[in-house]
């Protein structure tokens, strides 16, 4: 019985290495010219009640440094705006707004794409990022990973990256959450190095329920 364990151990350290992540560096690489991203988006959520995703559109801006907006629903619904440091999340339909810590694993769950995981490398972002396997279909290098972090991971098991190995973009980012139930946002349209207005990561929350 004791060998058991060993061959688990062993199965997936073969798996792991197989994981070709020359896909990923290409693509991590790239991240080094990038200053800002603009990007529209259509976010599918995948419930096990449902049989079709409930799709929203939505819009996200990044600024290197950890400034970071999204965007969901059109007209927007909610609202999560991020300087690196701490992160707010505004609901609009109902007037309430919350405030917390980057860092903390609920606040993780919308920063995923930081300057951590993005701006470091393969080894930043294997810090981040346990790969688990990977693979090309139609022409598109899919990846599946896992959160390192045990508390973020407890929220979010498995996070799944679909890139374009010959653009070197995120064409899809997807996650799996503690309930089974799946998010899966795919980028239509992405800008690059275009200029980014300075209230664009400020939100007026005169009227709005604080804590």
């Amino acid at each position: 019985m004791r060998l058991l364990p060993i061959i688990v151990a062993l199965a997936c350290s073969v798996l792991h290495a197989e994981v070709d992540t020359g896909p990923i560096e290409a693509w991590l690489a790239r991240q080094a010219g990038i200053k800002t991203l603009q990007a529209d988006f259509i976010q599918e959520r995948k419930l096990a009640a449902l049989k079709k995703p409930v799709s929203t559109p939505g819009t996200m801006t990044m600024v290197k440094g950890g400034s970071m907006r999204w965007d969901l629903g059109q007209p927007t619904k909610t609202t999560a705006i991020s300087d690196g440091t701490t992160i707010q999340l505004i609901d609009l339909e109902k007037k309430r707004a919350r405030s917390m810590d980057a860092d903390s694993s609920r606040a993780r769950a919308f920063t995923l794409l930081g300057d951590s995981a993005l701006n470091g490398g393969i080894e930043g972002f294997t810090k981040v990022f346990e790969l688990i396997e990977a693979k090309e279909t139609n022409g598109i290098y899919q990846v599946t990973a896992r959160p390192r972090d045990r508390s973020l991971r407890k929220q979010i098991p498995w996070v799944f990256f679909d890139i374009d190995p010959k653009r070197k973009e995120l064409r899809a980012l997807e996650v799996q959450l503690e309930d089974k139930s799946r998010i899966r946002t795919i980028f239509t349209k992405t800008r690059f190095n275009q200029p980014v207005p300075k209230d664009r990561f400020t939100f007026d929350l005169s009227g709005y329920q604080v804590r």
